[in-house]
């Protein structure tokens, strides 16, 4: 029998990253229940990426940093609609945050210079910090509207400047299919959450309100990271499983293995 035969897990990613996990899960034996919570979208105001675009196709960076694989999407399709290619990237070297981040890049053409063993912002800052060496130089850090700041702050302190701009936004997706799985929440017929970022869920217990507490506490809920663990924490959840490696394979790996021991 798979690990996760027979459970009900819900998917929480934006609609259009959510089949690989879906997929995943059913290769566990999981029956995975999509209801997205966010939906991601290019940021409300284009013009500092595309401003910083221009900067870039005319040499003005030492490094762009990424940390997640929606800044390199929504970078890239921004690249492209100024006309740039790969090339674009030629003066500047990469900086990724784990192995998707990477893999995103590579699927551009694009070779990350640096990536962090540890997938998140702080693996990356260290990193970073330590091939620029002192050397300062301008970065550019394409990103979600909203993000810690964990990253640009440690590589000013190395005399860097950095350029954060706005690459996408995240927002939350309302509507029935929200009361529809309050509803299976309460019935207690999902038996795992996974949560693939913070702000899947901040929306999701925004939409719950304050029935996101007692009914996500009836379920297993699995987080994809630290990050993502301390934000379900701040919201009053109980983190029951964390991936050790940042990506949804490990998300789904670490819930598959949960199944085999006790939840502490």
């Amino acid at each position: 029998m798979r690990p996760l035969s027979g459970k009900r897990v819900l998917v929480t990613r934006a609609g259009e990253q959510a089949g690989s996990a879906a997929a995943l899960l059913r290769e566990q034996g999981a029956e995975p229940v999509v209801v997205p919570t966010i939906v991601i979208v290019p940021p409300a105001d284009p013009a500092p990426l595309a401003s910083a675009i221009e900067r870039l196709r005319a040499g003005a960076y030492a490094w762009v940093a990424f940390t997640s694989a929606n800044g390199v999407e929504h970078t890239w399709q921004a690249l492209e609609a100024a006309g740039g290619d790969a090339g674009t990237f030629a003066g500047a070297r990469l900086g990724a945050v784990g192995r998707a981040t990477a893999e995103a890049l590579a699927a551009h053409g694009l070779r990350a210079d640096v990536v962090a063993a540890e997938s998140r912002a702080e693996g990356l800052a260290a990193a970073m910090a330590r091939a620029i060496q002192g050397e300062g130089g301008r970065v550019l850090f394409p990103r979600a509207a909203r993000g810690r700041d964990v990253l640009p702050d440690a590589l000013r302190a190395v005399g860097c400047t950095v350029d954060v701009v706005a690459a996408y936004e995240t927002r939350p997706v309302t509507g029935a299919a929200l009361e529809a799985l309050a509803a299976e929440l309460g019935a207690g017929r999902l038996d795992a959450v996974t949560f693939t970022s913070s702000s899947t869920v901040e929306s999701l217990c925004d939409a719950l309100g304050d029935r996101a507490v007692p009914l996500l506490g009836r379920a297993r809920l699995a987080s994809i990271g630290p990050v993502t663990s301390d934000t379900a924490r701040s919201r009053g959840l109980r983190v029951d499983v964390e991936a050790e490696e940042t990506t949804v394979v490990g998300l789904i790996r670490a819930l598959a293995e949960s199944y085999a021991k006790p939840v502490a």
